[in-house]
């Protein structure tokens, strides 16, 4: 047997063994990730401080500075996961002066549309 017929063979394997890993990996959260869109289109402008989180959902974090992007993810998460309290989620966010005048109304938005578990 040449070259050319044993690599068929093996790379249908590696082929199948990577196809099978990947599908066993465990994706991102569904629900959350529906739950972001719907808040990026509901709660317009979705702006908290100085960063436009509604931009940032629609494209892949581009609007929000990226540290606050991961933050606002990881709370986001937590609110939507019911690991953190609407209470706490709004009070996570220090809004003195400079919080802008829609700070308040994203917050409230994306409390209100957190689903009732």
């Amino acid at each position: 047997m040449n070259a050319k017929h044993s690599f068929r063979p093996i790379a249908i394997a590696l082929f199948g063994v990577a196809m099978t890993a990947s599908a066993a990996a465990p994706g991102p959260d569904a629900g959350y990730n529906a739950f972001l869109q719907k808040i990026a289109a509901e709660c317009k402008p979705l702006v908290i401080g100085n960063d436009d989180f509604g931009q940032a959902i629609v494209f892949n974090g581009q609007g929000a500075e990226s540290s606050h992007w991961g933050i606002f993810l990881s709370r986001t998460q937590a609110l939507y996961n019911g690991g953190m309290s609407a209470k706490e989620f709004h009070d996570s966010y220090s809004l003195g002066a400079e919080g802008g005048k829609y700070s308040d109304k994203s917050i409230q938005c994306i409390i209100a549309h957190v689903p009732k578990k």
